[in-house]
C-alpha cells in the first residue's frame, strides 16, 4: 500500500502542474465568445486549451480516480466502472459527465479537423466549470482520507 501512496503523490504533483497550466489557460481564453473574430495568436490560445483540458483530464480519469480506486480496495475495471464507483463513494459527482469529458477528449486528441476547432473549444469552456468543481471533490475527498 505504501508503494501506491507514494505513486499517488508523485501523479498528484503532475495532477497540480497540469491544473495549473489549465487554469493559466482558462483565464487567457476568459473574454472569448462566439461573436469574436480570432486572431492567429488566439486560436493558438484556444488550441493550447483543449490541449491541456485534454491532459488535465487524462491524468485526472488514468491516474488520480485509478489510484483512488485501488487505495479504495478495488483497481480492477473499466473506466466506466472506476467512475461509477467514484460517483457512488462521493469521490466524483457523477460519472456521466465525466464519460461525456472524455468524449470531448477524444475528439481534441484524434478528430482534429480545423473548423471544428471553435465548437469545441466552446464546448470546452462551457464544462470547464463542471470539471473544476469534480477536481475539488475529488481532492476533498483525498484530503479527508489523508492520502496527501
Amino acid at each position: 500500500m505504501e508503494k501506491v501512496l507514494i505513486s499517488f503523490r508523485e501523479d498528484w504533483s503532475y495532477f497540480q502542474l497540469a491544473l495549473k497550466q489549465f487554469e493559466y489557460s482558462m483565464n487567457a481564453c476568459s473574454s472569448f465568445n462566439l461573436e469574436f473574430e480570432f486572431s492567429e495568436t488566439d486560436l493558438e490560445k484556444m488550441e493550447a486549451y483543449t490541449a491541456r483540458f485534454a491532459r488535465l483530464l487524462d491524468i485526472y480519469t488514468q491516474k488520480i480516480l485509478r489510484i483512488i480506486d485501488v487505495l479504495e480496495g478495488y483497481g480492477n475495471g473499466s473506466l466506466r466502472d472506476i467512475l461509477n464507483r467514484s460517483a457512488k463513494s462521493g469521490i466524483i459527482r457523477n460519472e456521466i459527465d465525466v464519460l461525456h469529458w472524455r468524449i470531448l477528449r477524444n475528439e481534441i486528441a484524434h478528430d482534429y479537423i480545423p473548423s471544428e476547432q471553435r465548437r469545441i473549444f466552446f464546448e470546452v469552456k462551457q464544462i470547464s466549470t463542471q470539471l473544476m468543481e469534480s477536481i475539488k471533490i475529488s481532492e476533498n475527498y483525498v484530503f479527508q482520507a489523508k492520502w496527501l
